[in-house]
């Protein structure tokens, strides 16, 4: 055995071993909160109760709420259970009877009747609550809520009953608010909801910072899994996102397969007139025009960013004539694949000996007989690997058509990630959807050059 393989094996066994003991270690690490006491819990407790009101209103009702803490009980998967009792105010009983008001409420509306906005909702309402949370009654309710050891420390669990305790039924308020569809108008009569900025509004007034997902205890592999799962669902099951993705990928692969068409169509027609110029001796005025034309669309394709081309095709040219975006970016990959199909092409003509057209020519062929019998299956089988790795290419250059907004694969992974605010997931999902659709197109492709080589064998 060789000094490499030797120390080869030492390394491997080295992070074998390390592996199993750190797998070892986070399975046998204890699963017990640490002790706390009454004082530090209910110290903790009215902290971060504090902690979660946002708004002014809430702030006011945390300052007059005191929390005690009865008893502490330890679970098994480091919870620390507390039975509590809180001493706050009536804030239910104190707005409910005002619901009515507040619906029929006739301030700050628009043309149509309606309360301009959630925000015009509280700022005209909200001195009016303070006043009835201010002349609310006391109360006192038994309440349970959770700690929870986190790799973070100490984080507190908050439910809605726990909040309702808390905070004087405020959530069963919002509920309740949420579900009524009439008020009484002024003449005792049933008048219908008319707009949503009331209730919105309302929860505006009595807005809590919390989480409702149950805090993760579990160890560095479970975090690490648990996270990547939360992830998953939220940016592909949640709202049925994975739908998303789906149409971007359906636009991307009829995107590509429009331009590819597009660009042999043109890149055959381009290189023809190319190779038809250089191979006449003396070629006729016709033929220079389509020549020079073919000259100067093959540098300014070739020679611009395609992402500039895609932006001044449709916002310049195309959007201004009413053309969508879909068009738009069919003609203009389509334009950019042409160039370059065009110039394979050219050289696999070019690559043709003269001997075959002059062979032709004898034959009694004339120019174009001669270049589609002859000429043109030689070439097609030399550049036919070539025109195969174009259409790679241009699947891969296809996902900047979200610049114009097309909704493309691309496109489809941005929307996700702007609404969810995950850039990892659905971004690496995306190239990830791109790896395998290049590695399944290169794999053809390299089927397709082993059987060339077979036939001219």
């Amino acid at each position: 055995m060789s000094k490499k393989q030797i120390i080869t094996l030492v390394v491997s066994i080295v992070v074998v071993i390390a592996i199993t003991g750190l797998l070892i270690w986070q399975i046998n690490s204890s699963t017990r909160a640490n002790d706390i006491t009454t004082e530090e819990a209910q110290a903790f407790v009215n902290s971060e109760f504090d902690k979660l009101a946002s708004t002014n209103l809430t702030t006011k009702i945390a300052d007059v709420t005191n929390i005690k803490v009865n008893s502490i009980d330890y679970g098994s998967e480091k919870d620390i259970k507390l039975d509590c009792t809180a001493d706050t105010i009536d804030v239910y009983s104190s707005i409910k009877p005002h619901f009515n008001s507040f619906l029929s409420a006739k301030a700050r509306k628009d043309n149509t009747g309606m309360i301009k906005s959630a925000l015009n909702f509280k700022l005209e309402f909200e001195p009016l609550i303070t006043e009835l949370i201010e002349s609310a009654e006391n109360v006192t309710t038994d309440f349970t809520v959770y700690l929870y050891e986190t790799s973070d420390g100490l984080v507190l669990f908050a439910d809605d009953a726990s909040c309702d305790a808390v905070y004087g039924g405020i959530l069963s308020l919002i509920k309740d608010m949420s579900a009524v569809n009439t008020y009484e108008n002024d003449k005792g009569k049933e008048v219908d909801v008319e707009s949503p900025n009331v209730n919105k509004g309302f929860n505006q007034c009595f807005e809590l910072r919390r989480d409702i997902h149950k805090p993760d205890t579990s160890n560095y592999i479970g975090r690490l899994y648990n996270s990547l799962k939360r992830d998953f669902y939220r940016n592909f099951i949640e709202h049925d996102r994975y739908k998303t993705i789906f149409t971007g990928l359906w636009v991307t692969i009829k995107l590509t397969v429009c331009a590819l068409l597009i660009g042999i169509f043109l890149g055959f027609i381009v290189a023809f007139i190319r190779c038809t110029y250089l191979k006449t001796s003396k070629p006729f005025f016709l033929l220079k025009i389509l020549n020079a034309i073919s000259q100067i669309y093959l540098t300014v394709i070739r020679g611009t960013p395609v992402v500039v081309q895609i932006m001044i095709i449709y916002f310049v040219i195309l959007m201004p004539l009413g053309v969508d975006k879909f068009t738009a970016a069919v003609t203009c990959f389509g334009l950019n694949s042409g160039a370059y199909v065009a110039e394979i092409v050219r050289g696999g003509i070019m690559s043709v000996d003269n001997g075959q057209t002059e062979a032709g020519r004898s034959l009694g062929f004339g120019y174009m007989a001669t270049m589609y019998h002859i000429v043109f299956p030689q070439a097609f089988k030399t550049v036919l690997p070539a025109l195969a790795n174009e259409f790679v290419v241009l699947l891969k250059e296809t996902s900047i058509a979200f610049y114009i907004g097309l909704g493309d694969l691309m496109y489809a992974g941005n929307a996700i990630r702007a609404a969810t605010y995950s850039a990892f997931m659905p971004l690496v999902s995306v190239g990830i959807i791109y790896l395998v659709m290049v590695l399944i197109l290169s794999k053809l492709v390299s089927l397709l050059e082993r059987r060339l080589r077979n036939n001219e064998r």
